[in-house]
């Protein structure tokens, strides 16, 4: 009975980990919005947040006495603090310019990436429905970015290509995590990725004056820091690190559910039935991939 339970654990326990970080990451657009009218968004926002919470969990990491285990994996821990940082930052800028819905929508073209970089670099067979999964998700992320319309709008361009890059950033950062799981532990990871976050951010913000006169709700930024992008961070990577990367990139697309419903309840924005459409598509794509036959997973790193 109790290697039941403890095999259930390996299995429920991340899954639930990653629905928590999941709705956090999905629901992050609305305290941006609430420092945004609070007169501190942007950039500096950003990079204001994620050397908060770095230094948060660089002193947490001191205490336990587990910063020097950064040695062991210095590569994963570049690989993240790249990775990782542009996943996030580029994630936040795009939800700061466009649609809540679009942008989730954009950034969960990952599963695609990360069937075809779990393959080069982690050797998780692909196969006939691995490749028809890539395909479905282009093929819907190209109606959600047409609008039904053939011509392009500018202005949409910021948004989109900084939520594609995104979740390009993210499947690789996914395959490092999986890869680079026994040299260091979750809050390790984590930190790292916080560093990266916060230096990517630092070079967004040159140039962008800061923010004058804010008003009393920024104080709250600290909190947001810590407890939201924290715990958010903290539960993806839990989760991540101990699944394989084609079962997590088909769990982490609820996050489009709690951004679309919450961004509809409490914004009011809608989607359009050709956005609706390709959204199926793209979020239908990881489960084609999933239960394809002939296409499972070879084993990877046991957590």
């Amino acid at each position: 009975m109790a290697n039941v339970l403890r095999s259930a654990g390996k299995i429920f326990l991340p899954a639930g980990s990653l629905i928590a970080g999941a709705g956090l990451w999905g629901c992050y657009w609305w305290p941006l919005a609430y420092f945004t009218r609070a007169g501190f968004g942007g950039p500096w926002l950003v990079t204001t947040s994620y050397f908060l919470v770095a230094g948060g969990g660089s002193a947490l990491l001191l205490w336990r006495r587990q910063a020097m285990g950064w040695r062991q994996g210095r590569r994963t821990v570049l690989l993240l603090a790249l990775l990782g940082g542009w996943t996030n930052v580029a994630f936040t800028l795009a939800l700061f310019h466009g649609s809540v819905a679009q942008v989730l929508l954009f950034f969960y073209l990952s599963p695609a990436w990360a069937i075809l970089f779990a393959r080069l670099f982690l050797k998780e067979r692909a196969g006939t429905a691995g490749i028809l999964s890539v395909l479905l998700a282009i093929a819907g992320s190209g109606l959600v970015i047409l609008h039904g319309q053939p011509p392009l709008s500018p202005a949409s361009w910021d948004s989109s290509i900084l939520a594609i890059s995104s979740g390009i950033a993210f499947a690789l950062t996914s395959v490092v995590l999986r890869g680079g799981e026994k040299e260091l532990g979750d809050l390790q990871r984590s930190v790292a990725i916080w560093w990266g976050c916060a230096l990517v951010a630092l070079a967004f913000s040159a140039g962008t004056p800061w923010p004058k006169n804010p008003a009393w709700g920024s104080a709250l930024v600290p909190a947001f820091a810590w407890l939201w992008i924290g715990g958010a961070t903290a539960s993806t990577v839990y989760g991540v690190s101990r699944l394989p990367v084609t079962v997590s990139v088909v769990i982490m697309p609820i996050e489009v559910l709690f951004g679309t419903v919450s961004a509809w309840v409490l914004a009011g924005q809608k989607l359009g039935w050709w956005e609706m459409a390709g959204g199926a598509m793209v979020l239908g794509a990881p489960l084609v991939r999933l239960f394809g036959k002939g296409t499972q997973p070879a084993a990877g790193p046991s957590a």
